[in-house]
């Protein structure tokens, strides 16, 4: 997403935003038949420049100092995970993609597109829009709280400057 803008418009964004679903397969709880149980999960990713107005608008007002980044960085976070239901394992494990067996399962239409399985799954207590933004705001802590994030990412900066006056 971050080299395709640049080619769109000439400069690169300042901040570059990636999400991807995903299943994992599992030990930790086994299934009716002593085999591993698939869970579902979501990575969230960030990438770009910590520079003053990306930090001015995102961060915490406990961060009073900061370093801008000379090169960008990566936030990473994952969202919660879940165990699927045996009847959704079975379809995936055949071949079939989640939306299509959520949709399969629970007498839906195009589920991906709406609440995904963790709507159907809770009831409508969480959607995906909300399942997503605990991963998404735990990406941009380093933007969040720059004051003690090194520009390598990770860690705490302990030769920070006065950035931009935050």
């Amino acid at each position: 997403a971050y080299t395709a803008y640049k080619e769109s418009n000439g400069v690169y964004p300042h901040l570059s935003f990636g999400m991807e679903g995903g299943l994992e397969w599992s030990s930790a709880i086994l299934d009716e038949d002593d085999e591993e149980t698939l869970w579902c999960m979501a990575w969230m990713a960030v990438y770009g420049k910590r520079k003053p107005l990306v930090v001015d608008l995102m961060a915490s007002s406990q961060s009073k100092f900061y370093t801008a980044d000379k090169q960008p960085q990566y936030g990473l976070a994952k969202t919660a995970t879940f165990m699927l239901p045996s009847s959704l394992t079975k379809l995936i494990k055949s071949g079939m993609e989640l939306g299509d067996a959520d949709d399969k399962v629970f007498g839906r239409v195009k589920s991906k597109h709406g609440s995904g399985t963790v709507g159907i799954l809770t009831d409508g207590m969480i959607d995906r829009a909300a399942y997503y933004e605990h991963a998404l705001t735990l990406a941009l802590v380093s933007w969040i709280r720059p004051d003690v994030y090194s520009s390598k990412g990770s860690g705490f900066a302990s030769s920070l400057l006065c950035g931009s006056g935050r």
